[in-house]
């Protein structure tokens, strides 16, 4: 008798720690700690899923910048986008806006979404364009149409505003649809791999190491990034991306220059 119950019982903690490691892994936000010595740079991004946030607290918080969701597929505008962006800005944080590209909508009209709402990049981090396969598979579109669809978004894009985009990806949507692709497009990839940020080697210019970040200002989790060189390089690149862009000439070759920061 004694000896069933301590089978049933070593076998429920067994369970219950298989569980626990279970929700751990496929549940709960993932992230790494950084040197922060190496990447000094901090950015966070967001976007109705964050909440009210208050930027006041966020600006003494050594954040440096700030991507925030404008736009998802065709006619989805996030309802937080306009509180953030001008809030962020009054406090004095730099921004860039990003749109979550939707596998089952066509590429130009997806780009005009995003186009009608945020009104120009004068003055703000290069725009952004979310690829990953969460919330977008199954899709009856083959890997080759999808590709296509991202080329149109981003020409769309970058021929009416003069600028080149940034594509954010995990590493599953890396190596699926942007590996050996759109190689004048600077690359912020999210990861959990320290010793090897992107699969093949590709520099990259911003890195999403978590999504567990917690920050005075924000309830729940927020994803932290970072920008792939120290302050000097951080500078250099701040007043080439956005300072030379307040002149009124848009920055279409910016990105071409990139490799130059890691000489």
């Amino acid at each position: 008798m004694k000896k069933g119950y301590f089978i049933a019982l070593g076998v429920s903690v067994c369970l219950i720690i298989l569980l626990i490691i279970f929700i751990r892994t496929y549940f709960l936000p993932k992230g790494v700690n950084i040197d922060k010595k190496k990447y000094p740079i901090t950015g966070i991004d967001v976007s109705r899923h964050s909440g009210i946030i208050n930027w006041d607290l966020i600006k003494f918080q050594n954040i440096d910048f700030a991507y925030i969701k404008a736009t998802e597929g065709e006619d989805y505008l996030d309802p937080n986008y306009v509180t953030n962006i001008n809030a962020a800005q009054k406090v004095n944080i730099i921004v860039g806006e990003y749109h979550f590209f939707r596998f089952n909508k066509p590429g130009k009209t997806q780009a005009m979404n995003f186009l009608s709402h945020t009104g120009g990049f004068s003055g703000k981090l290069a725009p952004a364009l979310d690829i990953e396969e969460w919330g977008n598979l199954p899709v009856a579109k083959s890997d080759k149409q999808i590709k296509k669809d991202i080329a149109d978004f981003l020409a769309t894009v970058e021929q009416a505003s003069g600028c080149k985009m940034i594509i954010y990806a995990n590493v599953n949507s890396y190596n699926r649809y942007i590996r050996g692709q759109f190689p004048n497009n600077a690359i912020w990839i999210c990861s959990f791999n320290k010793n090897r940020i992107l699969p093949d080697n590709r520099k990259w210019l911003f890195w999403q190491h978590a999504h567990n970040g917690k920050l005075a200002g924000i309830k729940g989790f927020v994803d932290l990034n970072t920008f792939n060189g120290d302050e000097a390089k951080w500078k250099k690149y701040i007043d080439r991306d956005i300072n030379y862009s307040l002149t009124g000439n848009y920055r279409m070759k910016m990105h071409s220059l990139i490799p130059q920061l890691w000489d």
